[in-house]
């Protein structure tokens, strides 16, 4: 079917049996969430077509050069896994995109193009492992104008990391936080007065929440969680970056902009997308 269903939470019982003839007719094809709206004709077509799909519509779309060979993949805003808060397309998403091109024998290569300030910790370490996948078969260049924390924590696994020219371009901010905000006496200067119940033995169910005060115990799970991902964040840019980084300084949460960043090791050079571009056919080259 060409209906796209994202968002679908109730069916009305005139209809109900109308989707479940096309259900039992395997007429509906799961996609993931967390992309733009596509025409109906390219949703009729990856229903109709076993090697047609939203990710590889979407490939070949945002291609630029001959022949359409390598996609510049914009990674912008919020990071989520699967909504879409101010970014064109999910982490999600993205990385199915990336599953799609490393098979693409007509893809060059990849550029990844960032300007994010990074989103949740969920769903990043399969997102580096996608770009990883691609670097094994076809380069990826990290065009950057800016690129923090998380954001760098895909970037930094790029076969090259380029700034964009201008002087805001910038790069880092590699560590983790979580802030917690108690929203006891708000509550209550609104009347409300929340209570919270707890099964039998659930002593530690959600102590993290808005209305308690933390613990110490909290606090400690709160710290552990940090900087276990944390530990995480920077082991894979060292394998991103190798060699390159020159201080452990950039592991301290500090921003770069595009002169410093290319001194510490971050990125490689200050490169315009034409020019990534034409880095990507040359570095392609290698992989024949």
């Amino acid at each position: 079917m060409s209906v796209n269903l994202n968002g679908i939470w109730a069916i009305s019982h005139l209809h109900v049996s109308t989707v479940m003839a096309a259900l039992e007719a395997n007429q509906f094809r799961p996609y993931l969430t967390g992309y733009p709206d596509v025409p109906a004709t390219v949703l009729e077509a990856c229903s109709s077509q076993t090697d047609y799909t939203i990710e590889g519509y979407w490939a070949d779309r945002l291609s630029i050069g001959q022949d359409a060979q390598v996609p510049v993949i914009p990674v912008t805003g919020i990071l989520t896994r699967s909504d879409l808060y101010g970014n064109v397309f999910s982490t999600d998403f993205i990385i199915s995109m990336l599953y799609n091109i490393a098979a693409n024998d007509k893809k060059k290569g990849v550029i990844l193009d960032f300007n994010t300030g990074g989103g949740q910790v969920a769903g990043i370490a399969e997102f580096v492992q996608a770009v990883r996948a691609v670097k094994e078969k076809k380069p990826v260049v990290s065009s950057v104008q800016f690129c923090a924390s998380a954001g760098y924590w895909v970037g930094s696994q790029g076969s090259e990391v380029h700034m964009k020219p201008g002087t805001v371009s910038s790069v880092g901010s590699i560590g983790t936080m979580y802030m917690h905000v108690n929203r006891a006496k708000a509550m209550a200067q609104a009347g409300l007065e929340p209570e919270i119940f707890r099964s039998t033995g659930s002593i530690h169910k959600n102590r993290q929440n808005d209305i308690e005060p933390l613990d110490d115990e909290a606090r400690a799970e709160i710290q552990k969680g940090l900087d276990a991902s944390n530990k995480v964040f920077k082991a894979d840019v060292r394998i991103g970056r190798g060699t390159k980084i020159k201080s452990d300084d950039v592991y301290t949460g500090k921003l770069y902009n595009t002169q410093d960043s290319i001194k510490e090791g971050l990125a490689d050079k200050v490169a315009d997308l034409q020019t990534s571009y034409q880095r990507v056919l040359q570095l392609s080259k290698s992989y024949a």
